[in-house]
């Protein structure tokens, strides 16, 4: 019973930490949605204002950019709907898989704000009009702004999924120790059973020892007893001869002794 309500609590746990992590992706995947939208419209705006083609790279690479988040938020998506959590199951593979190219695009929107930010200040080497200069300077205060929030966010979310790991260790260590004195236990049923099983055979070789020494001593003293009975009747042959023998004797002397007597009477 208390094993399975360890396995039903760990199944919770590892339900609500993922849970926590999958939220936490698809606010960075918003996020960085809304800060690429807010870089593709400034440099859409510049090379309106500008009249120029120099933030046609720009606008790609976000294009680019923003495609990717698309799809990247597709994914969460199809995580958040996935139920029978574990982390023995695939959705955590899936949810690293995730985190990976959260930070990838994470490094991609910083890639693509330094980019932008290059290509507005090269624009101040131009001469350009008082009105273009000082729209340029607003929008780069605004890219300032962006990168500000990106800083803040990515230390916000970089916590809490630092908070989220720290529980799956926990978790993950925990699961490892019932593992442990599970096997542990395991083997010790084991062993007990193999010690039964040895005393059982012991206890039979000893019964059939016992038996075949019993069998030995019975056989022994059946030998023992065959000589001597074997020797009485021998003996009684032997003493019912010699008394005839002694018989005969007695007799033959008699009759020599009647001869004599009668060759004495004829002399």
């Amino acid at each position: 019973m208390n094993d399975n309500k360890n396995i039903q609590r760990q199944e919770e746990q590892t339900k609500e930490v993922i849970n926590e992590i999958k939220k936490e992706y698809t606010k960075t995947a918003d996020f960085l949605e809304d800060n690429t939208d807010t870089q593709l419209k400034i440099a859409g705006e510049l090379k309106e204002e500008l009249k120029n083609n120099d933030f046609d790279v720009n606008i790609e690479e976000l294009k680019a950019l923003k495609d990717e988040i698309t799809g990247l938020k597709a994914e969460i998506k199809r995580l958040n709907e996935m139920d029978n959590i574990s982390l023995s199951s695939l959705i955590a593979k899936d949810i690293r898989a995730v985190g990976k190219s959260l930070i990838n695009l994470q490094e991609k929107a910083v890639g693509s704000i330094k980019h932008l930010y290059d290509s507005m200040k090269h624009q101040l080497t131009y001469n350009l009009t008082k009105a273009q200069e000082k729209f340029v300077e607003m929008k780069i205060g605004i890219v300032k702004g962006l990168v500000n929030s990106m800083q803040s966010f990515i230390k916000e979310q970089q916590k809490k999924l630092n908070n989220c790991l720290e529980k799956l260790d926990t978790l993950s260590k925990e699961i490892q120790k019932d593992e442990e004195k599970l096997n542990k236990g395991n083997k010790e049923e084991i062993s007990q059973s193999d010690n039964e099983n040895k005393d059982i055979k012991t206890s039979e070789k000893t019964a059939v020892r016992n038996g075949g020494e019993r069998q030995g001593t019975n056989i022994q003293k059946s030998n023992e007893k065959k000589p001597k009975s074997m020797e009485r009747k021998p003996s009684v042959l032997k003493t019912l001869k010699e008394n005839q023998q002694k018989i005969r004797q007695e007799e033959n002397g008699k009759g020599e002794k009647t001869v004599k007597k009668d060759k004495r009477m004829e002399i």
